[in-house]
């Protein structure tokens, strides 16, 4: 096998440039012929040349095949805002978190409207706690649901739905009986 000394001289470049140069067009100029080495350097000469690499060894079609591909992707992203398909998430945060507090303050209203209702119904004194727990451990659930998840948090009885306190005054809710 040729050294890289003999490969500079052969090919017209220095030693140092022999391993700079052959390095990305992925020559082991250790374990190759002189023939090999020359073949490999003007095939990837022609490359440069005709604007299919650079002088570096990357692929020039297929890094503007790559851009092709974000630049149309961004494109879409574009028409699909122009389109109102697209939704900016922070800009819908803040009403999901309006819309949730005037839910939970609806459920909360609806427990004394329920509560009065039946007792006027049935002639009877209604506990108010009856109710409102069933509200309170719905709107527990709702505060551990976990978008990432794509799912909702333990339930009640589980270890980690004791951790919710936390969730429960987010909510503005009270942590459910133990």
């Amino acid at each position: 096998m040729p050294t890289q000394q003999e490969i500079a001289d052969h090919l017209g470049m220095s030693q140092q440039a022999v391993s700079e140069q052959l390095k990305p067009i992925g020559i082991d100029w250790r374990n190759a012929t002189m023939d090999q080495i020359r073949h490999a350097y003007l095939q990837h000469l022609r490359g440069v040349a005709a604007g299919h690499r650079s002088s570096d060894g990357m692929d020039l079609a297929r890094e503007r095949a790559l851009t092709e591909q974000v630049d149309r992707q961004l494109k879409q992203l574009q028409l699909a805002e122009r389109l109102r398909t697209l939704v900016n998430v922070e800009q819908l945060e803040p009403e999901i978190q309006r819309m949730v507090v005037a839910f939970r303050t609806e459920l909360m209203a609806r427990d004394d409207k329920l509560k009065a209702e039946i007792d006027a119904l049935y002639g009877i004194e209604l506990d108010p706690a009856l109710i409102t727990e069933h509200t309170r451990n719905a709107l527990a659930q709702l505060a551990r649901y976990d978008p990432e998840l794509q799912g909702i948090g333990p339930s009640l009885g589980e270890p980690d739905g004791a951790a919710g306190s936390d969730e429960h005054h987010r909510m503005g809710t009270s942590a459910p009986p133990s």
